[in-house]
């Protein structure tokens, strides 16, 4: 009897991981189908890998098939940067390309390999990059999936895909700012200049991250650094909304939480309406409220 109760309980953990992503997306608000795409072709390959290890590669190379057609394909590396498999770019493969640069010089095999290496809450996240569709010379805005999985053989891959000029979603936001969160738990002010970094993994488009602290000083601000070093609790938007007050007096009372407001995006003057997300955070004897957010123009 004891043994049949572990086993039930063995396929049980297994039949969970099985799920697809849809049903552990729901409360995550996914607002749009590209999105859905991408974590499901993801979670699909993690499975064939983890079922199949090695012998599933070859199936991502069929092409017309749903691991690759138009824009869409699945990559494979390992946690060293070395690529396993790239359908569209085979001159990448069996090689170590862990100083891979996109078009605007960002790092993002490091950026994959720090997805599900470097947060002790996941093993899997979104990067934004500027890459180059199958068959074109021009660049364009790229957001992918990774996801971390172990084949039978024991060896370790990170599994991705994603698709180019996708729109922002609020689970990308929930991502950044988990991730910054955990930086700022971790090293507090130290993380700063990480955040700040216009060329780093938390700055793309019209997404930054911003830190306050709990009596409205802003200290990370990179779209608008004129702020830093301030206490913006008197800010409004163009409607006269106290946001930053509205996000302090949030976050009284739990731990994270969505607000809406009207701010310009990056580079412009105009307001747009803004949804941002922010998350309170202790180092040592200080609080932060960490946040970032997505324009809904």
């Amino acid at each position: 009897m004891g043994k049949l109760c572990a086993t039930f309980v063995l396929a049980t953990i297994i039949s969970l991981f099985l799920l697809p992503l849809s049903v552990f997306s729901q409360s995550t608000d996914i607002k749009y189908p590209e999105t859905k795409q991408v974590l499901n072709i993801v979670q699909d390959a993690s499975q064939a890998v983890a079922q199949k290890g090695e012998a599933a590669f070859p199936e991502f190379r069929k092409k017309g098939s749903k691991w690759l057609h138009d824009d869409v394909y699945v990559f494979v590396i390992d946690t060293q940067g070395n690529v396993i498999l790239n359908p569209t770019r085979p001159e990448l493969e069996g090689k170590n390309q862990i100083n891979l640069k996109d078009a605007m010089g960002k790092p993002f095999i490091r950026w994959f390999i720090k997805e599900v290496t470097d947060y002790s809450f996941k093993t899997q996240g979104w990067s934004h990059y500027v890459w180059f569709k199958p068959g074109q010379e021009i660049a364009s805005w790229k957001t992918s999936f990774v996801k971390y999985v172990k084949a039978p053989s024991g060896k370790g891959y990170i599994v991705g895909s994603g698709l180019y000029e996708m729109r922002p979603e609020k689970i990308f936001v929930v991502d950044i700012v988990d991730e910054a969160a955990e930086l700022v738990r971790k090293d507090g002010r130290g993380s700063f200049p990480v955040l700040r970094d216009k060329a780093g993994e938390f700055n793309y488009l019209t997404t930054y991250v911003f830190v306050i602290d709990t009596s409205g000083t802003d200290l990370v601000n990179p779209a608008f650094p004129q702020h830093e070093g301030k206490n913006v609790l008197s800010l409004k938007d163009s409607s006269g909304k106290f946001f930053i007050r509205d996000m302090v007096a949030m976050l009284a009372g739990r731990d994270s939480g969505w607000t809406v407001y009207s701010w310009p995006k990056p580079r412009t003057i105009k307001p747009s309406v803004k949804e941002t997300y922010v998350k309170k955070v202790k180092h040592g004897n200080e609080v932060f409220f960490v946040g970032s957010g997505i324009y809904l123009e």
